[in-house]
């Protein structure tokens, strides 16, 4: 029979039982197909929590699931919307939950093979606490089944944009490039004097000059002697 995109939006909730004893309810609601196992078989799509929405909390929250129809109309799929309230202290509280079988949403959009809805229903049903015991508060959401298709669309994990690097990481860097500027500079400038010398056939301030004694005509220890003593020849002491 194939698949049939199921569009929900959770709008909101009304009269909700007060788990807190203190601080104001801040609710959230999770969403997700189960089987009559009640296992899993989707993806958990999360809420925004609503701060200031306390036993009547509103989220027009949207989420897609894909049905699969034949499965779905043998009763063995379940929406689930699990209420649960935030705690930044210690472990968030449960509310209660909404189950539906996806087999009356299908019942109640007519043919099973039909095309798209042209319209959105939207349904209210009641929160049941999670011992089973009572209902107390209703939960509003909207649905509407898209086109039936032989397979499921390919699940395309979404793209991830780069981190955003801080401000304080950005002057770290620069500061980095600025050093490496400098020392690169002080490294060329005194490459650039050691490549001069060596191509001007000097290799420091001591080298050798430029001259006939480069070409063998190196003065003997007499010349040497006279040069120094203004020609008189120094004779050591026995």
């Amino acid at each position: 029979m194939g698949y049939r995109p199921l569009e929900i939006v959770i709008q909101s909730a009304q009269g909700l039982k007060y788990v807190n004893h203190v601080k104001k309810m801040k609710p959230y609601a999770v969403v997700f197909i189960c089987d009559d196992n009640n296992n899993p078989i989707s993806s958990m799509k999360t809420t925004a929590v609503d701060k200031d929405g306390g036993s009547n909390p509103k989220w027009n929250f949207p989420v897609k699931f894909n049905i699969n129809i034949a499965k779905a109309q043998q009763n063995r799929h379940d929406l689930v919307v699990k209420l649960k309230s935030h705690h930044k202290s210690h472990s968030d509280k449960d509310i209660g939950e909404v189950r539906v079988p996806i087999a009356e949403l299908l019942a109640s959009c007519g043919d099973a093979e039909a095309e798209e809805d042209d319209e959105k229903k939207v349904i209210s049903k009641s929160v049941v606490t999670l011992d089973g015991t009572s209902e107390e508060g209703t939960l509003a959401f909207s649905y509407k089944f898209g086109r039936t298709v032989e397979h499921p669309p390919a699940h395309r994990p979404p793209v991830q944009a780069p981190p955003r690097k801080s401000r304080r990481h950005k002057i770290k860097e620069a500061a980095k490039g600025f050093v490496e500027v400098v020392v690169g500079g002080l490294a060329v400038g005194v490459g650039g004097e050691l490549v001069s010398e060596m191509m001007n056939g000097s290799s420091g301030p001591d080298a050798v000059p430029d001259g006939d004694d480069q070409n063998g005509d190196i003065p003997n220890d007499d010349e040497l002697l006279s040069t120094v003593n203004g020609g008189k020849k120094i004779i050591p002491s026995s």
